[in-house]
């Protein structure tokens, strides 16, 4: 089943998104990292309950600096290009404890603080940023 405009929906099923009392509930939970795609450094390493897209479009737009976060903080940030990358994470595992281990693991390669659980998320994600990041590398 097309539309006029040439797309199609993937599933009969819907998505829900909650809108209670005004406000837009989230419902994912994802981890994200900012990557310069001329120099694959790492910018910025963030984590939502929304969207990666809009949570992204937000970075660089609003002007509430912790919603801006990439706009407020790193410099030229309107005149450089990005990748963000972006992994889900599972239910019932906390973001910011993944976050913390993620941003350890980036900064330092540093798994002490590692539970095993957090490890089986955060050593894929870090394999992945560090893939990509190298896959920059061989394009110059």
């Amino acid at each position: 089943m097309g539309s006029e405009y040439g797309w199609r929906m993937s599933s009969s099923q819907p998505r829900i998104i909650a809108v209670r009392s005004g406000r837009v509930r989230p419902s994912g939970s994802w981890l994200y990292v900012w990557l310069d795609s001329t120099s694959g450094e790492i910018v910025h390493i963030g984590g939502t309950g929304f969207d990666p897209e809009l949570r992204a479009y937000l970075h660089l737009t609003s002007d509430d600096p912790r919603l801006g976060r990439v706009r407020a903080e790193v410099p030229r940030s309107g005149e450089r290009d990005f990748d963000v990358l972006a992994f889900e994470v599972a239910d019932g595992i906390a973001r910011e404890p993944a976050k913390t281990a993620l941003i350890a693991r980036l900064s330092t390669d540093d798994d002490r603080q590692l539970t095993d659980g957090l490890r089986e998320i955060i050593d894929p994600m870090a394999r992945a940023v560090s893939d990509y990041r190298a896959s920059l590398s061989a394009k110059d």
